[in-house]
This record gives structure tokens, sequence and C-alpha cells, in this order.
């Protein structure tokens, strides 16, 4: 079919990153569907180790930015080409300290963003997706 668009699957390059293969999820880290890069929610997987970083809010969130962008990087993209994020807090009174450590990530004309908070799984402090442009 003329003008279909041709999906496939983001794999970070660092596979310990691979939460929901590790751990059986029904998902992919990723989707790149055209112009746009769909990354499913990551949480604070420690890179080297693969385990859960269950420290302070702020660390957990660098680590998922840290592990955001590096999905992005391996997919060709980066996170100056993120358009969307969508951000889940197990507890809405992070949100300050959360806002603090995205601002390290998107300085400057950050993209559009929700936040929102509700239960987490696996003891999770926080949670991101977002959608970025292919390169």
């Amino acid at each position: 079919m003329a003008g279909r668009l041709t999906r496939s699957v983001i794999e970070p390059a660092n596979p310990v990153l691979n939460a929901s293969r590790n751990a059986n999820l029904p998902h992919v880290p990723g989707i790149r569907i055209g112009d746009y890069l769909f990354l499913s929610g990551m949480g604070p997987i420690d890179p080297a180790t693969g385990e859960r970083r269950h420290g302070p809010i702020a660390d957990q969130v660098r680590t998922t930015l840290g592990n955001v962008k590096h999905m992005l990087e391996s997919a060709g993209s980066s996170l100056e080409r993120v358009v969307r994020v969508h951000v889940v807090l197990a507890d809405i009174g992070d949100v300050a300290e959360m806002d603090r450590v995205y601002r390290e990530f998107f300085p400057v004309d950050p993209p559009a963003r929700t936040v929102w908070s509700m239960q987490l799984r696996f003891g999770n402090g926080c949670e991101i997706e977002c959608v970025a442009l292919a390169p």
C-alpha cells in the first residue's frame, strides 16, 4: 500500500535498559513510525546494573531522564528533538523536586508536558515517556 508508514521497534544500545524485555512486560521500549519516536514509560533503572534505583526522587528522575536520553540517542535522536513528555510521579508532592531536575535536561524551551500522580509498579517514584522527532 503506497504511503503506508513503516513501524519499527527502538532498542536501547545498552541492553540492560530494556526493562520491558528484562521484566517480561507486554510492550517494547519504543516505536518509530514515520518522523516520530514514541518511547514507552521508563523508570529509574541503573544503566550499569539493571537494578531499580529507589533513592530520593531527584536521583530517580535524573536516572530516568538519563535513560530517556540514552533511548533517544540509540534511535539517532536527542533530547533536543523531544516534543512531548508525560511524567507520572508516585507522590504529587515531588513535583517541585522533579521540576528542578527536569530543567537540567530541558533548560530552554522545554517540550509540552503533563505531570500527574498515581501508584506506580515496582516501587518506582517516577515514570517518564515521550514523543520525539526521528532523525
